[in-house]
């Protein structure tokens, strides 16, 4: 009898065995299936995060250079028509009335774009730039600043604007701003015209011949 009772109990922890044992691995198996699709949405959630970034970078960078170019346009109508600055908030102007209004219509086409396209580039020194160069247009043109020096004053604006074009052909190319530049001071007694520190041709004023 007491065979039988060793038996049936080895038998029964055996068995016992064998469930514990089977449970431990069922769970473990379910723990590591759980950890592996817990892990795997998370490298997905991940992958998927970086994938919007990515695509809301790209949009934010192609409105920038859509804007820039925008602005460039703006920019473009005013340098055709820069020898007039000074003229803008004169009885009477040195070159023509029709000069002056065209000149005065271009300052207002490049205000506006402080308050349109600008707000599409995302670069903000960028968005300084512009918004010095506004400041500096009507300073010269409706302020008269620097009137004991008119055509240094055409040139000084010409020159930082042609800073500002270069500045917002980086950001049509995507590429880092040039160093920033401090505009001029239009009411400054030295005739020199203002530059920007950069020796490069690539700066200077065409209409100059340099």
């Amino acid at each position: 009898m007491t065979d039988w009772t060793d038996l049936i109990s080895q038998a029964l922890s055996a068995l016992l065995g064998t469930v514990v044992g089977g449970a431990i691995t069922v769970f473990v198996a379910r723990w590591q299936t759980v950890k592996t699709i817990n892990a795997q949405t998370q490298l997905a959630a991940e992958q998927n995060a970086a994938s919007v970034q990515l695509a809301r970078a790209e949009r934010e960078r192609e409105n920038s250079a859509a804007a820039a170019k925008q602005l460039l346009e703006r920019l473009a109508d005013l340098y055709a028509w820069m020898p007039s600055l000074p003229d803008v908030a004169l009885e009477n102007p040195r070159l023509s009335e029709h000069a002056r209004e065209r000149c005065a219509e271009a300052m207002e086409s490049v205000r506006r774009g402080m308050f349109t396209e600008l707000f599409s580039i995302t670069d903000a020194e960028m968005r300084e730039r512009y918004r010095a160069l506004v400041r500096l247009v009507y300073d010269a043109g409706w302020g008269g600043a620097g009137g004991h020096h008119p055509e240094r004053v055409i040139r000084d604006v010409r020159n930082y604007l042609r800073y500002v074009q270069v500045s917002l052909g980086f950001v049509i190319d995507g590429e880092p701003l040039p160093a920033h530049e401090e505009p001029p001071a239009l009411d400054r007694d030295s005739p020199a015209v203002w530059l920007p520190s950069s020796s490069s041709v690539f700066w200077r004023d065409p209409a100059d011949g340099s």
